[in-house]
């Protein structure tokens, strides 16, 4: 299947969308450098970049908040380098925090455990498939992993030097009043086995993900774990020695949510054993 814009999202943001189709064309020539969703956001301005692979029936979804200003540049420079839609969106997803990512999920046994139900991950070196899932569409699409955003374009505050700084909660809340864009792109079907949000859901103050999904089926089970940014990386250095981690209340939230994490994919390794 052939990705088109229309089919990661409807386009309503765009009331007129011959004008984006123009535009999308201009950039896969070089002559522009972003796409403009037209919304007022105050502080922020919003670009085309719905960064992440498209499986018709995964079985897990990994879930960030919104792409990156560097993640949306190598989107952009992807397709004006002649990549078809899908391999720019793969390609660039997470582009600065897979090595963490990674980590992360072999610690709570994620690859363990997606090796009992999908052959692709039946290997010695689940590193390689995870590696190839941003290089290679079949491993991307083979892989049962979804990769995607809550709001699958780039959030970018105006100001240079905070272009790529998290977008505060208020932005999400108006974007999803005015277009209802948050979680559009998730691929929910009777093989999803879970939801991973990539997030540290304590300051109430910022978007959580949490807070906003509401599932359409109850029965999946969703976590959050430990956002894998460079700002969290002292964090992933000591999954196994939480005592290094100085900030008490940090601490706290950061081993819960491994826990509980690693206890809902034991779970559902039990669940296949009985099956």
């Amino acid at each position: 299947m052939k990705l088109t814009p229309e089919k990661i999202c409807s386009l309503e943001c765009f009331k007129d969308k011959d004008k984006f189709f123009d535009n999308y064309q201009s950039v896969c020539n070089s002559n522009l450098s972003s796409i403009d969703i037209p919304l007022e956001l105050g502080e922020y301005q919003i670009k085309y970049a719905p960064v992440g692979n498209y499986p018709e029936k995964p079985q897990v979804i990994i879930c960030g908040k919104t792409t990156s200003g560097r993640t949306h540049d190598t989107f952009i420079r992807r397709i004006q380098e002649g990549s078809t839609l899908h391999e720019a969106c793969f390609s660039s997803i997470y582009s600065n925090m897979r090595d963490n990512l990674y980590i992360y999920l072999s610690k709570i046994r994620l690859f363990d455990y997606l090796a009992m139900i999908n052959p692709y991950w039946q290997v010695s070196d689940f590193r390689s498939r995870w590696n190839a899932m941003f290089g290679d569409l079949n491993s991307s699409l083979s892989s049962g992993v979804q990769l995607t955003q809550a709001f699958n374009c780039a959030i970018l505050n105006k100001d240079s030097h905070m272009r790529s700084s998290e977008p505060k909660k208020k932005a999400f809340q108006k974007i999803n009043s005015s277009i209802g864009c948050l979680f559009k792109q998730f691929y929910i079907s009777e093989e999803l086995r879970l939801i991973i949000f990539l997030d540290t859901p304590c300051d109430r103050r910022r978007f959580h993900q949490s807070d906003f999904f509401r599932p359409s089926q109850n029965n999946i089970p969703v976590i959050s774990i430990t956002h894998p940014s460079r700002q969290n990386s002292y964090i992933y250095k000591n999954l196994e020695n939480w005592e290094e981690i100085r900030n008490d209340t940090v601490r706290k939230n950061a081993k819960k949510l491994f826990e509980n994490a690693k206890n809902t994919i034991e779970s559902l390794m039990k669940v296949e054993h009985c099956v």
